[in-house]
This record gives structure tokens, C-alpha cells and sequence, in this order.
């Protein structure tokens, strides 16, 4: 019998469409789930370590943000916490008297700062967070890469004791919370006091002058309390502060009267002329220096250059 093409009998499986479609074992859909569920298995815990490194950066991040944001407010945390009591009288009148005659030059006279030198002192928050023994190990180390200026190691002054700087710690704490300072008369300065020593060292200087010698070691006592801080002791400067005045060329240029004028004028930092971005206070910050302390002041720095200009100095 002749079958013919096309019959039922004959026809390849599926073409008539009257029988369902079933993938064959082995097809590219298993394939495909395989190895997503592979995949998955492999890169979850990359995903994981991602996402647990990205959390430790922005946890880390954020603390930083709280701990700024504390260390931001710690003077005013602690004006508003209750008063840590009162400072002995003795302690914080001795530490206003150092102050006024050492500190005043960059911190001025009431702890707030002189724009271009010392910081604000009354509303630090540095100053708030340490300890007084901390305060105290500061000031003796001093800081000499601060900004603006550095700050010499115990303010410049290495007669100061140790017992004097812990009463310009107590000192300063009354400046900060004035609930704790006591009840201090009126700030006076104490009187310049010269031994025969300091005379006989500045009649040497003086080339056997006297009355220039008395105007000299006037002067150097003045100078080692009020300008040693910027400018160093026997004037050789301090670096990132105070310029050198010794065999200084600047000095020898001015006369006493152009001298004068310049110490009770001082020099801003924004000033043209100012070539180390470091600002001299009027009167050397320390407003209570009357024309004849400046003049002393100058008969002193005249010891400082070469023996030609010091000679024939006074007032």
C-alpha cells in the first residue's frame, strides 16, 4: 500500500500542533537557572563586604562628626554644668599678676585674644578639656608649630617656676567661668625692680655712661617681660614668631624718635611691609608701658647692635 506524504502516520511529532510541547532534558533553561543560582552563591558575600565596609566608613565618618561636634562645645558644657568652686584668692591674683606681664603680649589683657597672634583663651574649648596638671604641661612645652604664631615653651619665660604657671592655670580658669574667679582688686603693676647687679652689667654696655646704664637695665628688664616672648631672649627672635632684632638692620635704620613711633604703632599682619605674616601688638601688647618704658625699651635693643649704633643712645 502506498502511504502518502503528509498522513498522520508519517508526520514528525508536533507538526500537526494537536500534541504539547515539553523542553527536552538538557536544554539551555536549566542551564540559565544553574547558573544564576551559581552566581548568586559566588558574589553574595562580596555583596555582604561591600555593604559591611560602606557601613564602617560612614559609622567611622559619623563619629568623627559627633566627636567634633563635642569637642566643638565643650567651654559651653561646662558654664552650664555647675560650678566646679571658687579659686583661692592668693593663687589667681599671683596668676593675673604673671598674666598681665606675660601672657598679655599675644592673649591680651582680658584672656580674648589678639587677632594675628594668641587665641581666645576664655571661651576655648582646648583649654576647657584639660585637666589643670594637663593646662600646666602645656604651657611648659609650649607649641612652636602653632597658628598663627608659635608659642614658646613656658611663654617665653624660662624664670618662671612651676608654681607660677600653676597660677596662671588657676588664673586662667577664672577667665573662663567667672562663676569660679574671686574677687580681685584693682589690677596694678608692679614696680620694675633693678638690682646693682643689672646696673653694673648695663654701665658696662653703656661704655661707662651711667645715666644711659640706668636707662638700659630699665629697659632689659622690660624687654625680658614683655617682648623675650616673641622676640627671644637677648633678641635673637624665635622662629615662626618674633623676628630677630639683634645686629638688626631694620633698628639701626630708625632713630629713637622713628623707633618709638613704630613700637607705639605696632604692625598689622595685613601690612605690606610686614614680610613674616606676623603681627607686633602696639606698645609690644602690653598697653600699660608708658613713652619713657619704650625709650628704655630701645636704649636696651641699641645694646643689641653692632658698638657703633649702640653708642650716643638715649632719650
Amino acid at each position: 500500500m502506498t502511504v502518502l506524504s503528509g498522513s498522520p502516520d508519517t508526520a514528525p511529532r508536533g507538526a500537526t500542533g494537536q500534541d504539547d510541547w515539553m523542553p527536552e532534558v538538557g536544554n539551555g533553561f536549566s542551564r540559565v537557572w544553574w547558573a544564576f543560582v551559581t552566581a548568586t552563591a559566588l558574589f553574595t558575600p562580596f555583596g555582604l563586604l561591600g555593604g559591611w565596609v560602606s557601613y564602617d566608613k560612614w559609622k567611622q565618618q559619623d563619629n568623627a562628626r559627633l566627636a567634633t561636634i563635642e569637642a566643638n562645645t565643650i567651654w559651653k558644657r561646662m558654664v552650664e554644668a555647675p560650678s566646679l568652686g571658687e579659686i583661692p584668692a592668693q593663687a589667681a591674683a599671683h596668676g593675673r599678676d604673671i598674666f598681665m606681664n606675660v601672657c598679655i603680649t599675644c592673649h591680651g589683657s582680658d584672656g580674648t585674644g589678639i587677632a594675628g597672634l594668641g587665641k581666645d583663651l576664655t571661651q576655648s574649648n582646648f583649654v576647657a578639656s584639660q585637666s589643670d596638671e594637663g593646662l600646666f604641661n602645656f604651657i611648659v612645652t609650649g607649641r612652636p608649630n602653632a597658628k598663627p604664631v608659635a608659642m614658646p615653651a613656658r611663654a617665653g619665660r624660662p624664670d618662671l617656676t612651676d608654681a607660677d604657671l600653676h597660677d596662671v592655670v588657676a588664673y586662667v580658669r577664672g577667665l573662663q567661668d567667672s562663676r569660679r574667679m574671686p574677687v580681685l582688686g584693682e589690677y596694678v603693676a608692679a614696680p620694675v625692680v633693678v638690682t646693682e647687679a643689672d646696673n653694673s652689667k648695663a654701665l658696662e654696655a653703656a661704655g661707662g655712661d651711667s645715666q644711659l646704664a640706668e636707662y638700659i637695665a630699665h629697659g632689659t628688664k622690660i624687654f625680658n617681660s614683655t617682648c623675650i616672648a616673641c622676640h627671644g631672649a637677648g633678641g635673637v627672635g624665635i622662629s615662626g614668631n618674633g623676628k630677630m632684632l639683634k645686629n638688626n638692620v631694620f633698628v639701626q635704620s630708625l632713630d629713637d624718635d622713628a623707633l618709638l613711633a613704630f613700637i607705639q604703632k605696632g604692625r598689622d599682619p595685613s601690612d605690606p611691609k610686614n614680610t613674616t605674616g606676623v603681627g607686633m601688638p602696639p606698645k609690644g601688647g602690653n598697653p600699660a608701658l608708658s613713652e619713657d618704658d619704650l625709650l628704655d625699651v630701645i636704649s636696651y635693643v641699641r645694646t643689641l647692635q653692632d658698638k657703633k649704633t649702640a653708642s650716643g643712645v638715649g632719650k
